[in-house]
């Protein structure tokens, strides 16, 4: 059922919009055009045969981008439809080296407006290509033509010159207002000039300006641990914006990540999948194609999707951008001591543009993520006078990975934790506060479903360790969940019930009254929960592989039984103790921890309760042995993605 292979077959795209999808019709629809392409809608193009009705012998494309297949982009002829970079986005982009014309026959309705970006990369491709000498470079025309009514005009006519291989890009985007057409059209769109570099309309959509919206914002703060937070109990006043967003959302006070380290967590997240089921537990690894994620359901339901993230491991390398229409990477986040002000200013011009569509928005900052370091005053708002340090990189102050269970002066580790919690408050009041005041000056915030999470949490050396990735303890594992529904329903309840990241999809598309019974969740909506449908905890599934981030440690896998949580401590292997400098804590094999009693896990009772572990470790057997797992590609790290990863400690 989460085969998109299968789903984005032409009659199943036709099948797939006339029936089951919506459960109700969208207040206006996004006309996505590119996802129309098919055969009969190319009049001319040199990478396209109509006899053959296939691609050309000689298709060469640009470097950085590869072939459309989000859900419900439609047939691929020639591969035209890609996903392409450019600078630090990721587009969904029709391909059109000239001269290429696409001819497209729509229904206007009132109120209409065209949007589209054009573009024209130069890159070491290009080789492959003729290239015109400096005299012949005129440069590409983009023209949109429309015929209504008997009569053809030009809407558009735009030349771009070819830039430089040391220019590499250029770039435009444009609105056009078509409020004075109605009924059938003809739209084409042309390019035409001299051969020499790739030439692509992105984006090319038709919506209606309307009153009524939808917007789906999910904030994931990553290493952001719950406990640290104000509307979670925390003494300090890290959150004092996300506790007022507190304020008016659902409140979930025990909720568990799929995963301790943001790959992982992330891609649970994203496909409310546990990670047994994605299968992504390797640093190399990514997402399985043929897994639906959470913007490509949204997208088939007429919602402009767009992600504005710090790159690493939620690069697009591992399969995040799928379902985005533009998926934004800056990548010199994790350099950066400003990087949440940095992605507010981003994300605040993408919704001036956007503010009259439909759409889900994905933000991720690294900001509170080791290391720990923001600007004046925030960076020693905690600091006490023993303080040593305003800003740390911790993973390299201990030396690195295989110093990860060193033990720190109390002085010292109170002094990070500071560190910590000044991230905190720098993401609160440089993010989250402005982003909540940009939606309510645009009169946005009332009417959306915003969901603020993070993927996993950071450890102070609670249990004998540093950081995240190589425990299952709850400051790895607990992570706050505020969800701000439409016209705040729900406003103030406080939800005890533990439950899990991959919860988060099912009740977005619950909310969005979107039906869900067509994809396979390991999660559930929430929305039961906030009714007083359900009564008792769920059960959440966490685990890590076996040397995830050369950790050298063995598999971990944790689960509950009401508020009894089990963790199995694979065995560590004996050549692998040598790679630490501090040997990491002596632990049983089976822990069993009563969180109503000990919510710090810290008194181990597997020998008091036996029966329960057992029947525990019987269901872990059985998930495990049945489970219907997806096969997992190999990403490939060019050097800009390693530079991210070696910033956060990650690799060497």
């Amino acid at each position: 059922m989460r085969q998109k292979t299968v789903i984005c077959a032409a009659a199943a795209v036709c099948l797939l919009f006339q029936s089951c999808v919506k459960k109700t019709s969208s207040p206006f629809e996004l006309f996505r055009i590119i996802d129309e392409l098919k055969a009969e809608n190319i009049t001319i193009s040199p990478y396209f045969n109509p006899s053959e009705r296939n691609m050309s012998s000689n298709q060469i494309f640009p470097v950085k981008s590869f072939p459309l297949q989000d859900l419900g982009s439609g047939e691929n002829p020639s591969l035209l439809k890609r996903k392409i970079k450019v600078w630090r986005e990721h587009l969904n982009a029709l391909f059109a080296p000239p001269h290429s014309r696409y001819d497209f026959p729509i229904r206007m309705k009132q109120n209409a407006v065209l949007e589209f970006g054009i573009g024209v990369i130069f890159d070491q491709n290009v080789k492959k290509m003729k290239l015109p000498n400096e005299e012949e470079k005129k440069g590409i025309r983009f023209s949109v033509l429309i015929e209504a009514n008997g009569t053809k005009s030009i809407l558009f006519e735009k030349t771009l010159s070819i830039p430089s291989l040391e220019e590499r890009q250029v770039y435009v985007q444009k609105t056009l207002d078509l409020s004075s057409y109605q009924g059938p059209i003809r739209l084409s769109f042309e390019t035409s000039g001299e051969k020499g570099a790739f030439s692509f309309w992105t984006n090319p959509l038709i919506y209606q300006r309307e009153k009524s919206h939808s917007q789906v914002i999910l904030i994931s703060i990553d290493t952001l641990r719950a406990d640290h937070l104000g509307v979670y109990g925390y003494e300090r006043e890290t959150s004092p914006n996300i506790d007022s967003l507190a304020a008016e959302s659902a409140m979930f006070a025990n909720v568990y990540a799929s995963s301790p380290w943001t790959l992982s967590s992330h891609v649970s997240l994203l496909t409310a999948l546990n990670t047994v089921h994605h299968q992504v537990y390797q640093d190399n690894e990514k997402m399985d194609p043929n897994l639906v994620t959470a913007a490509e359901m949204l997208r088939v339901n007429d919602y402009f999707c767009s992600a504005f993230t710090g790159g690493g491991f939620v690069s697009s390398v591992f399969g995040f951008a799928d379902g985005f229409d533009t998926y934004y990477e800056r990548t010199d986040e994790v350099l950066l001591d400003k990087a949440a002000e940095l992605n507010f200013r981003d994300v605040a011009r993408w919704i001036d543009g956007n503010k009259n569509k439909n759409f889900f928005l994905f933000i991720h900052t690294y900001q509170p993520h080791d290391p720990y370091a923001c600007p004046a005053p925030y960076k020693t708002m905690f600091l006490s006078e023993k303080s040593k340090w305003s800003h740390i990189n911790l993973n390299g102050h201990l030396g690195g990975k295989n110093a990860i269970f060193k033990e720190l002066p109390e002085d010292d580790r109170q002094n990070i934790i500071d560190l910590y919690d000044a991230e905190i408050r720098y993401t609160d009041e440089k993010l989250i506060g402005p982003l909540i005041q940009k939606l309510k000056d645009l009169a946005l915030y009332d009417q959306a479903m915003i969901i603020f999470t993070s993927d996993h949490g950071e450890e102070f050396y609670d249990h004998g360790g540093w950081g995240h990735g190589h425990s299952l303890y709850n400051e790895s594992l607990k992570v706050p969940l505020l969800i701000k529904f439409p016209n705040s329903k729900y406003l103030g309840s406080r939800v005890e019930h533990i439950v899990s990241l991959v919860d988060i999809v099912p009740t977005i598309l619950d909310e969005m009254d979107i039906d869900s019974s067509r994809y396979e969740f390991d999660g559930l909506s929430l929305i039961p929960l906030l009714e007083g449908k359900e009564k008792r905890d769920r059960v959440f599934l966490s685990d890590v592989g076996e040397n995830i981030l050369n950790l050298h440690l063995p598999q971990k896998i944790a689960t509950n039984e009401g508020r009894r949580k089990l963790i199995l401590n694979k065995t560590i292997r004996r050549e692998n103790l040598g790679f630490f400098r501090y040997p990491p804590p002596s632990t049983k094999a089976v822990e069993l921890f009563n969180l109503s009693v000990d919510p710090g896990e810290y008194r181990n009772i597997v020998d008091e309760d036996s029966s329960a572990a057992n029947r525990i470790i019987d269901r872990i057997e059985e998930i495990y042995r049945s489970a219907k797992r997806k096969k997992p590609g190999q990403a490939v790290l060019d050097e800009e993605l390693k530079k991210q990863l070696r910033a956060l400690g990650y690799i060497k």
